[in-house]
This record gives C-alpha cells, structure tokens and sequence, in this order.
C-alpha cells in the first residue's frame, strides 16, 4: 500500500516500480518479514553527479532535470538500493513528500514512521 501511496502521489500511477521506496518479502530465521527500503539520505546520489543535477536542500533531494544526463551513476551509487530511475533514465528521488510522506500516511499498519533527522 505504501508503494502504491507514493507512486500515485508523485507519477499520478499506481505503481510500485514507480515508488520512492521499496517494500521486499524475505525469511529470517524462518520467519517471513517485510522489510522498507527508504533513501538513508547518505547523499551519496549528490556527491557521485557529475552535472551537479541532484540537490540536497531543505524540501530533501530535489532533481534539475535540465542538467541531468541520465547517466545512471546516481542510481549505481546508492547504498540501499531504493534509487531507480523513470523510463526516460531520471531518478527518482525521495524528497519525503515535503513533509507529509504518503508512504507513513497510508502504511495499513503503522509500520512506517516520519521523523526530523538533524
């Protein structure tokens, strides 16, 4: 659902291949989880850009998609995974929704959480 929330939010598409974030199924100890891969906001996507296009600011990440290149190097450096890009090689950055993260307001089950990072 929160795939979804995002996705729709920011592409008008309900999607999960669209989202910001990722939502996997995997077994630990036998025991089926489902684990939220989110940006960390490590920056390593706005170090890696060689145009200077991706933007660490207040509104979170933001994209000048005039000076990007879609070169793909931001989406290569992320450490979660969670950086993909649209079908035109953009990225699609998370800028938690400035402030009122779809993802958290529609988790069914109260598993995601937003909170200030300083």
């Amino acid at each position: 659902m929160c795939e979804l929330a995002c996705s729709g939010h920011k592409e008008g598409q309900f999607n999960p291949g669209l989202a910001r974030l990722q939502v996997i199924s995997c077994y630990r100890s036998d025991t089926l989880v489902n684990e939220a891969r989110l940006c960390d906001l490590c920056l390593n996507c706005v170090e890696v850009c060689p145009t200077g296009a991706i933007l660490s600011g207040e509104q979170g990440l933001t994209l000048d998609r005039d000076q990007c290149t879609s070169c793909g190097t931001c989406v290569e450096a992320c450490p979660t995974g969670v950086l993909r890009a649209d079908k035109e090689g953009f990225p699609l950055l998370c800028d938690g929704c400035q402030g009122n993260p779809r993802c958290v307001n529609w988790c069914p089950h109260g598993a995601l959480t937003a909170r200030e990072v300083n």
